[in-house]
């Protein structure tokens, strides 16, 4: 049974992520602490609503993936390194498990995708490699590889024309909202850095889960 609904989704959905972008825009630690948690958990709810009797294996690894996402949320709430270094653990989970879930999918070898996906990354780690501490260095490193073959995977899957647009520019958005981070962590302060890497975030999290949802969809 549908108890939430796709529009009734989109609103609370969207109302969340905006209250999370202002509380943390104003510097409202506890408002964060309400609401980041949240946007995860919405699209995990919606996402078991829409697979309802008829969730099949890798579903539940996507709602896996969600999980460690959250968690990834949460422990970035947090200053210092150690939350820092959870949270990166957390997010390296969600890509490993993006990159089986979408290589179930088939292959189709994109070089130009992997190409330009190759460029992005060594780019964003020649800006920051100089002030990334040399604890973090490796991890980063790994995390990166990560997160790119995740988007190579995203760009290589063998679906419906909808399904694969979407999913795709998901992932890459969540690349964006990862290369936002790290600039402002370790290399500029990035104006409204809130706005721009949540805003890039709930967007990408929204087109996976949706993009994968209408991979059975007949064109």
């Amino acid at each position: 049974m549908n108890i939430m609904n796709f529009k009734t989704f989109i609103i609370i959905y969207m109302g969340v992520s905006i209250a999370e972008i202002i509380f943390g825009t104003i510097g409202n630690p506890m408002g964060v602490y309400l609401t980041k948690p949240l946007i995860m958990l919405l699209i995990m709810f919606f996402y078991v609503n829409q697979t309802n009797g008829k969730r099949e294996s890798t579903d539940k690894i996507m709602l896996l993936a969600f999980f460690f996402s959250m968690l990834g949320d949460i422990f970035l709430m947090f200053e210092g390194e150690k939350f820092f270094m959870m949270g990166l653990g957390s997010f390296m989970i969600t890509h490993l498990l993006y990159i089986f879930i979408f290589r179930k999918e088939g292959k189709q070898p994109n070089w130009l995708s992997r190409i330009a996906i190759a460029i992005f990354s060594i780019i964003m780690l020649l800006f920051i490699k100089d002030q990334l501490p040399m604890g973090l260095f490796i991890p980063v490193i790994v995390y990166m590889t990560a997160i790119s073959i995740m988007a190579m995977s995203a760009a290589e899957r063998a679906t419906n024309a909808r399904s694969y647009q979407t999913l795709l520019i998901g992932a890459l958005l969540f690349m964006v909202s990862d290369a936002l981070i790290a600039l402002d962590k370790f290399a500029y302060t990035i104006p409204f850095r809130t706005l721009f890497v949540m805003g890039t975030y709930v967007l990408a999290q929204y087109l996976i889960a949706n993009g994968y949802l209408w991979r059975k969809q007949v064109e």
